[in-house]
């Protein structure tokens, strides 16, 4: 028995972005565009996006202050602008922290201020059926422009306040429809390459294994690995090959799918941790903690973990899948090593008062997915 559930039309291929007009039309004629600032080189993709609106009457209203780990006061001013334009539709363009941004925004249209006590309090489960927040809750289309978070497939959005990194679900925040255009992708640098391809590796490995997966996300997780295994190092030495930003898309695509419907583990609410008070990006926290964290769990789920590890190395086929499920450490350290994300907390510097507060951090006693101890350990181990 299982549940699956992905309300997202997913319009996927190259020049598919020629398509916004025509798709955004549906749902009004002022949309409130959500981005990281108008600067270069994303300006002209964002130019590029307001033109193609432009051509199918489509007013737009630039929101344009997204930051990395957006926080509580920049969805604030998103939300004033949104209600003051008295827009019809959000669209979001950019990778997780502009679609989160966009989410939320969309979400809670209509209120008359966002009460940050109620979202995090109540808003908790990837997995509950939660009433509308408010009853003018408006669409949300998306069009990513990285391979990594999977935001645009999922009902997750992460939001700061202060040193907390906070998950608020909702089944609203999946976009209606959203915009996978792989060509949107050829100029990201290797380092966000890098972190945001371990990203949609780190989704699908954690759904992979979780108590919630189904044969349908199984299939979809161990896909997504394949091909992040198969191409994230080549399209950090050819960013501009598209089969290469395909097959990554693909995979960012279909681990964001596969976590919304079976969850993460261990690794995700450790980063979250990490990142707000260090803030190192999502992938490179995510990088830091998972050689740990493998190391420390492959003894709880045997087959899985060996099913990953002969993802990276088809001789391990030979060998049972105890001694495959004991590999997978050095293999993933290995595939670190060649997308240069091995790095522990003090190569960026992390001092040990900040260790300390990592460590003492009091959402570790709650999570579910081990006891504080073992998590501190992971934590310590990635020092």
């Amino acid at each position: 028995m299982f549940n699956y559930y992905q309300p997202s039309r997913i319009h996927f291929g190259k020049g598919r972005l020629e398509e916004l007009g025509q798709i955004a039309s549906k749902y009004g004629k002022k949309c409130l565009l959500v981005t990281t600032p108008n600067e270069a080189p994303l300006d002209k993709l964002f130019q590029r996006v307001k033109d193609i609106l432009k051509k199918s009457d489509i007013d737009t209203v630039q929101f344009d202050k997204v930051i990395p780990n957006p926080t509580v006061e920049i969805v604030n001013q998103g939300f004033e602008l949104a209600k003051e334009a008295e827009v019809d539709f959000v669209l979001a363009v950019g990778g997780g922290s502009s679609i989160d941004t966009a989410k939320i925004i969309a979400l809670t249209y209509g209120l008359d201020a966002i009460d940050w006590d109620i979202m995090y309090g109540t808003y908790t489960s990837p997995f509950e059926q939660y009433e509308p927040v408010s009853e003018k809750a408006l669409p949300l289309l998306a069009v990513s422009t990285t391979s990594g978070t999977g935001s645009q497939v999922t009902q997750a959005a992460v939001i700061s306040r202060g040193a907390e990194k906070n998950t608020i679900f909702h089944p609203q925040n999946f976009s209606r429809e959203c915009i996978v255009d792989p060509e949107l992708m050829t100029t990201l640098p290797a380092r966000i390459t890098a972190s945001t391809g371990f990203d949609a590796f780190t989704h699908a490995f954690e759904s992979y294994i979780n108590k919630n997966a189904s044969t349908m996300t199984e299939i979809q997780c161990l896909k997504s690995m394949e091909l992040v295994i198969n191409n994230l190092e080549k399209a950090m030495k050819d960013g501009s090959n598209l089969e290469y930003r395909e097959n990554l898309a693909v995979a960012d695509t279909l681990a964001g799918s596969g976590l919304a419907n079976a969850g993460a583990a261990a690794p995700h609410p450790l980063s979250e941790i990490i990142g707000g008070i260090t803030h190192i990006s999502h992938g490179e926290s995510l990088a830091i903690v998972f050689p740990a964290f493998v190391k420390n769990s492959h003894k709880e789920n045997v087959k899985k973990f060996a099913d990953v590890a002969r993802l990276f190395n088809v001789e391990l086929q030979n060998v049972s899948d105890e001694e495959a499920s004991e590999k997978l450490y050095d293999e993933l350290v290995s595939f670190l090593e060649k997308v240069n994300l091995r790095k522990t907390l003090k190569d960026f510097n992390i001092s040990e008062e900040q260790l300390k507060e990592v460590m003492e951090c009091p959402v570790l006693g709650f999570l579910p997915f081990g006891s504080k101890e073992y998590l501190q350990n992971i934590i310590k181990e990635s020092y």
